[in-house]
């Protein structure tokens, strides 16, 4: 029995040796391409962010204006006199809009302002909001439904419910039919 050698193996043809490394750049390439629709995606929900938040600003602004606007026209609102306005039963009601509006507008503003986390102007609308409730606080105590409260964002409930606590210096308002 002879043993005869084995038969040369054939040498692969030159393409077959960039085959593997081919496989391994388009590999690389859809990674590249696959991570930069990632960052195009981000990027565009950060870009809608902020343009959503703006949006809300320049929302938030326009019912400030609008609550500016009805001080202008009911000057008497901002400083009220309990007095006059609990004999006068339209213009008790108009008040109560008026702070209602006051309050939303207030709360719609640093809310926003929250949510962009600029603390500063926080801090100069939470002043400017403190100052315009000043004159109210006796109808703040004694708020004919104080589910109103309610209807505002936690921090502005906070804030209301915190100069409710201090009621005792207050009459209460009791509405007089005029005589």
């Amino acid at each position: 029995m002879t043993v005869t050698a084995p038969a040369a193996v054939p040498a692969p043809p030159w393409y077959l040796r960039f085959g593997n490394i081919s496989q391994i750049c388009s590999a690389l390439f859809a990674l590249i391409g696959f991570s930069a629709v990632v960052f195009q995606i981000q990027a565009a929900q950060v870009r809608y962010s902020k343009e959503e938040l703006r949006a809300q600003l320049i929302e938030a602004r326009r019912v400030y204006m609008s609550y500016s606007e009805s001080t202008l026209a009911y000057p008497q609102f901002s400083d009220p006199d309990y007095s006059v306005l609990l004999r006068n039963h339209n213009d008790y009601l108009r008040y109560q809009n008026y702070l209602s509006h006051m309050l939303y507008a207030y709360d719609e503003v640093i809310g926003v302002l929250r949510a962009i986390g600029d603390q500063d102007v926080e801090r100069e609308w939470a002043l400017a909001l403190q100052l315009d409730l000043e004159p109210h606080q006796r109808f703040i105590c004694y708020m004919p439904d104080p589910r109103l409260i309610q209807t505002f964002r936690p921090f502005m409930q906070d804030y209301v419910n915190a100069i409710r606590k201090n009621c005792q210096s207050f009459e209460p308002l009791v509405e007089t039919k005029p005589q």
